[in-house]
Parts: structure tokens; sequence; C-alpha cells
């Protein structure tokens, strides 16, 4: 089995785990597979950064944080216009309109592979995704730190 993050199928080269993940965020599942496993290497992600095995400058800090904002800000109103059609909206009188309301509202909330909670999952990952991220700065942040007093001992020493 494969350590890191990831949810593509190849599995990232040593040492890349954080990388591979952020290459895939962009490509954002609605089938109940997807959502799971982007919530899953989510999960993996803040993982992998809590154990300070990677972190990220501000300049990628800020771009992938836009990505998961952005989601997670617009989330509230994908969800209720979703939720709107859960309610199988009229769409006329025949039996056939009344059909397509139905199919409507199974698809919104009929199930785990139904839209809602794979929204729902979704959104959990992209918050999971941004935790990470803050945290992984934060390692960044450290090392840089670290580094920076190291230097400043050799010089010191001169």
């Amino acid at each position: 089995m494969t350590t890191g993050a990831h949810f593509g199928s190849e599995p990232p080269a040593a040492g890349d785990a954080g990388n591979h993940f952020l290459s895939g965020l962009l490509d954002v599942p609605i089938d109940e597979a997807g959502a799971k496993r982007l919530n899953a290497g989510a999960q993996q992600f803040k993982s992998l950064a809590e154990g300070g095995g990677f972190g990220i400058n501000q300049a990628g800090f800020d771009a992938y944080t836009k990505v998961c904002d952005r989601f997670i800000h617009e989330f509230d109103e994908i969800f209720h216009d979703v939720k709107l059609l859960a309610r199988a909206p009229g769409m006329g009188s025949s039996s056939y309109a009344k059909d397509i309301a139905e199919f409507n509202a199974k698809v919104a909330a009929d199930g785990d592979q139904s839209l809602i909670p794979n929204l729902e999952l979704l959104k959990q990952g992209f918050i999971q995704v941004r935790e990470a991220l803050e945290i992984a700065r934060k390692n960044y942040r450290e090392t840089e730190d670290a580094h920076s007093q190291t230097f400043a001992k050799l010089r010191g020493s001169e």
C-alpha cells in the first residue's frame, strides 16, 4: 500500500505526496467514489502536514488556499440550489414533468450516491486541505527560521 496523500491513478514519487495531492485539487469529483477519494486524500494530506511531512511557502499557500476558500465560501449557495432540487420542484402538470421532478429530487438527495452527501464530503475535504495548508505553512516558516539561525551562527563563528 502506498503512503501519502493522493487520489490519482498513479501513486506519488517518494517525497512528493503533498505536491501530488495538490496537483489534483482542481479535479473536483461529484460522484460518491470521487468525493470519498478526495476526502480520504485530504485526511492523509492533513496527517502528512501534521507529521511535518512537508511545508509550503507563502506563494504556494496563497494559490491553493484561494481554491479551497472559493469552494468553501461558495458551498452554501451551491448547497441551497441542490436542496431546492431535492424538493421535487414543480415542472409542470404532465406525468413526464412530474417524473423529471422526482428524478431530480432523487439525484439531489436520495442516498449515498446523490449530490447532497457528496457535496458535504467535498466540503469536509476542502476544509481539511485548508487546515493542512495552514500547518504546512507553519512547517515551512519553522524550517526557514531554523536555517536562518544556523546561518547566523555560522557567520558569527567566522
